[in-house]
């Protein structure tokens, strides 16, 4: 091999280096900004996040907490909002969906909408701990799921946020259930175009393939699904989908919002 040929050699392996730095790097800084929001949250943890009251040990006061839109009434099935109880509402009548059950927190309006993206994209990791302990207790102790899985984002996001909020949120809810989490065994493998821009048909062709489960051969177990908001339920039955073909005898999804429509 001539000097120019070691050369070209050389410099490419330089590039594929600084690629790799960066990406470190690019790691690092997400990992900084974590530990930073953490330790800003921990600092305004005696604070509400929506009055500003002083002396709380949780992050919203009991005021305000009391004041949010708890979904009281909804279908078992969907957790779609319902102005009485039901094991199911007509569309699951027509069209059951692939999981067994559904229980969501709130409905998703003010100012619930912003205290979700607050969590989702601006860091206020302190929610995580309020929406995850109120999670785990929606769950019926007689109950308990076998394994608790978090809807995952794709590898690009990971990158840009530093965080997926919903593995926060099942790891919060598997200390106080005592159950294991499922961290990396169900991949996003697509990078697929925000749900939130597309009507119910186009969320469902936008996650066909998408999910891929790589952990073990599930043998019949129950699995909890872990998402922030339930819409037209498109992520939630593709991944359910993937869960129950990988083995799963029964998937559970629990949210901390559903929207009213």
């Amino acid at each position: 091999m001539n000097l120019d040929s070691q050369f070209r050699v050389a410099q490419g392996m330089c590039r594929q280096l600084a690629g790799v730095l960066a990406a470190i790097v690019a790691r690092l800084s997400s990992h900084r900004q974590l530990i930073l929001s953490r330790m800003v949250d921990v600092v305004r943890a005696n604070r509400c996040v929506l009055c500003h009251g002083r002396g709380h040990h949780d992050c919203l006061c009991v005021a305000c907490s009391a004041d949010l839109p708890w979904l009281t009434s909804a279908c078992q099935r969907c957790a779609r909002p319902l102005s009485t109880p039901a094991e199911q509402c007509s569309d699951c009548a027509d069209a059951p969906p692939p999981w067994q059950r559904a229980q969501a927190l709130f409905t998703f309006r003010f100012p619930i909408d912003r205290l979700v993206a607050a969590l989702k994209y601006h860091s206020r990791l302190v929610l995580a701990d309020y929406f995850g302990q109120r999670l785990a207790d929606c769950i019926d102790p007689d109950a308990l799921p076998d394994v608790i899985v978090p809807v995952p984002i794709h590898g690009k996001r990971l990158r840009q946020r530093g965080y997926n909020q919903t593995l926060l949120l099942a790891r919060i809810m598997a200390k106080r259930l005592q159950r294991p989490v499922a961290v990396h065994d169900l991949v996003r493998v697509r990078d697929t175009r925000m749900q939130k821009s597309l009507h119910a048909d186009e969320r469902r062709a936008n996650l066909v393939g998408a999910f891929i489960w790589h952990g073990p051969p599930l043998h019949h177990q129950h699995v909890l699904l872990v998402d922030d908001v339930l819409t037209s339920g498109a992520t939630a039955e593709a991944i359910s989908q993937c869960l129950l073909a990988a083995g799963a005898q029964r998937v559970d999804l629990v949210v901390i919002a559903r929207t009213l429509a």
